[in-house]
């Protein structure tokens, strides 16, 4: 579902309300026709967040919110990724943010590659993707301008829209992983991860590997923010499931562990990255 952010201003009081108002999880606060006559209460929600249906809502997974930069709170010194947007290929930078000049642009490092600064043309397109506590950012943006002095640095178009999105730890992206496993009796196997999110994981194989609530050690790679990154995380085995099909295969549900932050870090840019690459 896709959600537009509510100011003060958006909202009138003492007239009936042309849209539903909603909380960050899509529930209905103030339906539709009803009239909000209390300012001061309005006030505190709006603290909380309030948003409506963006008109081209579908229904459906994670919840997507259209906002301002300014109501994001990027701060300088933020990790953002610079994908360019192009049909052929699809490069990603990481760069930091210096800040920015609203409504104008949008300062970042210049990014580098091997230690090797990247030549970046103006008006080249890309698009910057960004996490803030537990929200996911996105926006469509050109380069204004590329400077080399005092340091080298970009002016990015300062986005009229930026897309984010809450992140729940049960939400799952779909991901083909070839999986190590190691159990606790000193055995050795392999499986195919089908799915991830930072709470968990789906693994399929031809056969059980492991019984119901053992504790196992996954070893697999996965690629955040453009860095290879090889994970070993304690799990444990919450479901096997016996699979029909032309080939016959066995479901096995996994909960991560004792996981560490930088893992649970790892984890989340892995997942955000995934439910947010299809929605600019």
């Amino acid at each position: 579902m896709s959600l537009i952010a509510l100011t003060e201003e958006d909202i009138p009081i003492g007239k009936p309300l042309p849209w539903n108002i909603v909380d960050g999880d899509g529930k209905v606060l103030f339906a539709h026709s009803k009239v909000v006559e209390n300012r001061s209460l309005l006030k505190q929600l709006l603290k909380l967040g309030l948003f409506r249906s963006a008109p081209q809502d579908q229904g459906g997974g994670e919840t997507a919110v259209v906002s301002r930069l300014e109501q994001i709170q990027l701060a300088p010194g933020d990790l953002v990724q610079l994908q360019t947007m192009n049909n052929s290929s699809a490069e990603r930078y990481q760069v930091r943010m210096i800040g920015f000049h609203a409504p104008v642009s949008l300062l970042v490092t210049a990014p580098t590659v091997q230690g090797k600064l990247v030549f970046i043309k103006e008006g080249q397109q890309f698009l910057v993707r960004g996490f803030v506590g537990k929200d996911a950012v996105a926006y469509k943006t050109r380069v204004l301008k590329s400077n080399l002095s005092p340091f080298p640095y970009l002016h990015l178009a300062y986005p009229d829209t930026v897309q984010s999105m809450r992140i729940r730890s049960s939400a799952r992206v779909s991901v083909e992983l070839v999986t190590a496993i190691n159990r606790q009796d000193g055995s050795q196997g392999s499986a195919r991860m089908t799915d991830i999110s930072v709470g968990g994981a789906r693994l399929v194989s031809a056969k059980p590997f492991a019984n119901k609530e053992e504790e196992l050690k996954l070893s697999f790679r996965i690629n955040p923010s453009g860095l290879d990154v090889y994970l070993t995380l304690d799990a444990r085995v919450r479901a096997v499931t016996p699979e029909e099909g032309a080939e016959p295969q066995v479901a096995t549900g996994v909960e991560f562990i004792d996981l560490s932050e930088q893992n649970r870090l790892y984890l989340t840019n892995m997942v955000y990255q995934n439910l947010l690459k299809d929605n600019l």
